[in-house]
């Protein structure tokens, strides 16, 4: 016969784990709910460095328009590697370490291989690795809000929104695997100015993960492998040469928040939609970033008149200006166009 008292310590007994459970769950929650926005920066980046995961990835932009890619990545003591294969157009695929990387264009039996790149230390889209200061004063620009939980390619994320402090940048939504801090999912946002929320947010890019094996059984060396492996292929090798603006004869204004990554020599530029060469010589490529937003500036010899006004391809924005002794300079970024012509207004010519 089971009586009332027994019942109950039964119920109460049984009750133990749920409320264990509960428990754990409204401490990590209080956990993620507490982290500011440089602590989710370093959690991502921390997450990428010491997980090796398999999966599948969307990218999706505001006109529907959608690519994926298969992706592998392995880290072996502080290093990382990552391949990530297109699985629609034209057969590609990229091997990116630290340092390099390597594009294999399988139908034209091609390897473009890059050398003295910066040290890495997050692979996934979106993230730019910074000196600690740096990164601090980056990611200042941002106020993180908790949005919640949700399930993405199987596994359970915390929802995290970066809300943009001025007029510089986007904002950003993320989905962050519970337990190993991996992104699982992000979102490029673009807000109406001074917003306080993402109620009227617009969505530029989405970046996610259909799928995700993490601690997935991948070894550093076997891609490596793979990644050396160019018999049967023409390989064709760049190792950019550093520099600096002032190098090149330019003085650059701080833009709050951003800070130079790289600077680089390159050969012109030929692609669509890119800044050409028109007297010849080489380009000088800087990157600006703030751990999460990045600017692609451009300096190159070029005919007089040749700047143009602000413009738009998808979530991307460009616009050139000219200065004197015949140079140009074109900003490229999925940043406000703000941003561009803050970049460009503080930059001048230092000797001819």
């Amino acid at each position: 016969m089971v009586t009332r008292r027994t019942a109950i310590g039964t119920l109460a007994l049984g009750s133990l784990p749920l409320s264990a459970g509960l428990w754990a769950w409204s401490a990590q929650a209080d956990a993620a709910q507490d982290r500011s926005s440089l602590q989710w920066l370093q959690r991502w980046q921390q997450a990428a460095a010491s997980n090796s995961f398999a999966g599948t990835m969307a990218v999706s932009g505001p006109n529907g328009n959608l690519r994926s890619a298969r992706v592998w990545h392995a880290v072996q003591g502080g290093r990382q590697i990552e391949r990530v294969d297109n699985l629609a157009g034209h057969s590609r695929s990229m091997f990116r370490t630290d340092s390099g990387s390597r594009v294999f264009l399988h139908d034209q039996k091609l390897v473009r291989v890059q050398s003295n790149l910066p040290r890495g230390g997050m692979m996934f889209p979106g993230m730019q690795p910074l000196p600690a200061a740096q990164q601090a004063q980056g990611a200042a620009r941002y106020q993180a809000r908790q949005l919640g939980q949700e399930r993405v390619a199987n596994h359970t994320a915390d929802i995290v929104g970066f809300l943009p402090q001025d007029g510089l940048r986007h904002g950003f939504r993320f989905w962050s695997e519970q337990k190993s801090g991996l992104l699982l999912k992000w979102q490029l946002l673009e807000l109406p100015a001074g917003a306080t929320d993402f109620q009227r947010a617009r969505m530029l890019r989405e970046v996610a993960f259909s799928d995700l094996q993490i601690q997935a059984p991948l070894q550093y060396a076997t891609l490596q492998q793979m990644m050396e492996q160019t018999k049967g292929y023409r390989v064709e090798q760049q190792a950019l040469q550093t520099t600096t603006p002032q190098q090149q004869g330019w003085s650059l204004r701080s833009l709050p928040g951003y800070a130079i990554t790289h600077c680089y020599l390159r050969p012109p530029l030929r692609d669509k939609g890119q800044p050409q060469a028109g007297l010849g010589g080489k380009v000088t490529q800087c990157v600006l970033s703030d751990g999460l937003s990045s600017i692609s500036l451009f300096l190159q010899a070029a005919e007089a008149g040749k700047g143009q006004q602000p413009a738009a391809r998808g979530a991307t924005r460009f616009v050139s200006r000219s200065y004197p002794g015949g140079q140009l300079a074109t900003a490229i970024g999925e940043v406000p166009a703000a941003a561009l012509q803050a970049l460009l207004d503080g930059l001048a010519r230092s000797k001819p």
